[in-house]
């Protein structure tokens, strides 16, 4: 409750639900709310798909703003001169500008140091799998975290995605079968006849954190270089937020937000 209040306080409104109230809300869970004591809804809690979102928004960018995207081209290192970063240096070349944005998710301190510039940064791994849903099968409407095994699922169309697991491993995306077995027991669990789950798609994914929480924004030892990283396993939820913040910076105008605490120098 005193965590409730804390969010209402900065414009974040919830509720609490039965299981009985849970189950109008998304009928998945009328077969199984015996097994559920309640819910905690947030009422402006949403998702989406963060690939077609990336991808329409670097096409919109292509398009309307002549931005120029290079796929496949890997970031080596900076370039610094002094307190200035005068060049990128990558696969594709080096390419050199007046200003640059650091936004490279687990990869940010290690192209950071090649500037001389030590970012605390930590990668923290996660499991991702995904599942076609069956069709005429009962399927969640609402995404939503089990607060017990630490589950997280979200509907994309025809797919069901469920996500787990934080764990330090340093950089290693390997993964085994058994590291999704807690996923797939809650799903079979809750959600038993929403997806084929003999026919996932199965990903590790490394999660940049930063030890108290929140990203680094803006300049950190170099005049023109601009930091926009160590977003956690927020990073689509504070992309767009973070983004403008930086790009406020950039042109010289005041953010919205306070920067106290969101700073390299916090």
């Amino acid at each position: 409750m005193k965590k409730m209040a804390l969010l209402a306080e900065h414009g974040q409104k919830q509720e609490i639900l039965d299981a009985g109230a849970l189950a109008k809300l998304d009928p998945v869970f009328e077969p199984v709310k015996g097994k559920i004591a309640g819910a905690i809804r947030d009422l402006g809690d949403s998702s989406g798909d963060s690939q077609l979102f990336v991808e329409n928004l670097a096409r919109r960018c292509q398009d309307a703003l002549g931005v120029t995207v290079k796929l496949g081209a890997r970031v080596t290192a900076l370039r610094a001169d002094s307190d200035r970063i005068d060049a990128v240096v990558t696969s594709h070349g080096v390419l050199t500008a007046d200003h640059y944005v650091l936004a490279l998710g687990v990869g940010s301190p290690i192209i950071a140091r090649t500037a001389g510039l030590s970012l605390p940064i930590y990668p923290a791994k996660g499991y991702s799998s995904t599942f076609p849903l069956r069709p005429g099968g009962l399927a969640p409407t609402v995404p939503g975290v089990d607060e017990q095994w630490l589950v997280g699922w979200s509907r994309l169309g025809d797919r069901l995605r469920l996500t787990s697991t934080a764990e330090f491993a340093g950089y290693d995306w390997g993964w085994t079968p058994r590291d999704f077995n807690n996923i797939l027991r809650l799903a079979r669990d809750l959600f038993p006849d929403a997806a084929d789950y003999d026919r996932g798609q199965y990903r590790a994914c490394l999660r940049p954190l930063t030890p108290d929480g929140p990203p680094i924004l803006g300049l950190g030892q170099h005049r023109n270089l601009f930091l926009n990283c160590g977003h956690g396993h927020m990073g689509w939820t504070m992309a767009c937020g973070t983004a403008r913040i930086v790009a406020d910076l950039m042109t010289g105008r005041m953010p919205e937000l306070d920067l106290d605490g969101l700073t390299l120098r916090r």
